[in-house]
């Protein structure tokens, strides 16, 4: 606490003996030591009571980030989960559109096939004369 040296203490111990005398001097020196010593217990239990309360902030502080971190990743989460809720509608609704397109193709082929075995012998299939490329043979030419 304070910064004194040798000389100042033996300086201190000399006056103590002159004023206070051989008789009473070691029950004054025995006093001062225990209020010295008190002086320190109190000093060090406060010291210990600021660090208990400064760690007590910190994580407190360490608590409220990690809330924070937590709150936002469950913010994404749940964005994500919307999202997966409507992938999954458009998904089903993907379906059901194919499934009813499938049974309409379903019922459209099957009475297509029975139109198409009736006339399948008796009609040739037309092809227009303007789609066919004229074949150039290379002898011709020549």
């Amino acid at each position: 606490m304070f910064d004194m040296g040798f000389l100042e203490l033996l300086l201190i111990g000399i006056i103590a003996l002159i004023v206070l005398g051989p008789e009473r001097l070691p029950k004054a020196a025995r006093t001062v030591g225990l209020w010295i010593g008190k002086a320190k217990q109190g000093f060090d239990s406060i010291k210990t009571e600021i660090d208990r309360e400064l760690k007590v902030k910190e994580l407190q502080q360490q608590l409220a980030e990690q809330k924070a971190k937590i709150k936002a990743e469950l913010d994404v989460g749940s964005e994500f989960s919307s999202l997966k809720d409507d992938l999954n509608q458009t998904t089903n609704s993907i379906h059901q559109e194919m499934s009813s397109l499938g049974q309409a193709y379903d019922s459209d082929a099957g009475s297509s096939n029975v139109k198409g075995s009736e006339t399948a012998g008796s009609e040739k299939p037309q092809t227009d004369k303007n789609d066919q490329a004229p074949a150039i043979s290379h002898s011709e030419n020549k």
